[in-house]
């Protein structure tokens, strides 16, 4: 399994929209204010943010990930739309694309990264992650954020 920019997978949109919205359903469903295909089509960049990655296998979609401004924080650049399919959780997929965004915000010279999160606070301060915070989320929910220094 490799991880890759979105942009050089964009037939994994679709796969990757559907479980957005399986996943987010109150965002990304039928009754939702979300687009999950034009958001995952907007990370589809190289060298700027939204920039999107996916984890990937052949034509095999494991996962994604990408670095966008956090709409709940207004923090920049921020760990959003981290999904690991169901089937493929509690093998080290969020892990390995959270190692890629870090190595991604570096290479785009970012100091810092950001994540607001409900779930992956223990998972995140074993990485080295520092808790900043909590954050009422658009939906109602309530969670922390999360800093990286970055070397």
């Amino acid at each position: 399994m490799m991880i890759e920019l979105l942009c050089d997978h964009p037939e994994a949109i679709r796969t990757l929209a559907q479980w957005y919205e399986s996943e987010w359903q109150p965002y990304y469903g039928r009754e939702g204010r979300g687009d999950a295909r034009s958001d995952l089509q907007s990370r589809c960049n190289r060298d700027e943010l939204p920039i999107g990655m996916v984890a990937i296998e052949g034509r095999q979609v494991y996962g994604t990930i990408a670095l966008d401004l956090d709409v709940s924080t207004g923090l920049t650049p921020s760990v959003v739309g981290l999904l690991v399919h169901p089937d493929h959780r509690r093998r080290g997929i969020a892990s390995s694309l959270l190692d890629a965004a870090e190595n991604m915000a570096r290479r785009l010279g970012c100091s810092q990264l950001f994540v607001s999160t409900t779930i992956l606070g223990p998972h995140l301060r074993r990485k080295g992650w520092s808790a900043q915070g909590t954050i009422d989320f658009l939906n109602g929910g309530h969670g922390s954020v999360y800093v990286r220094e970055l070397d």
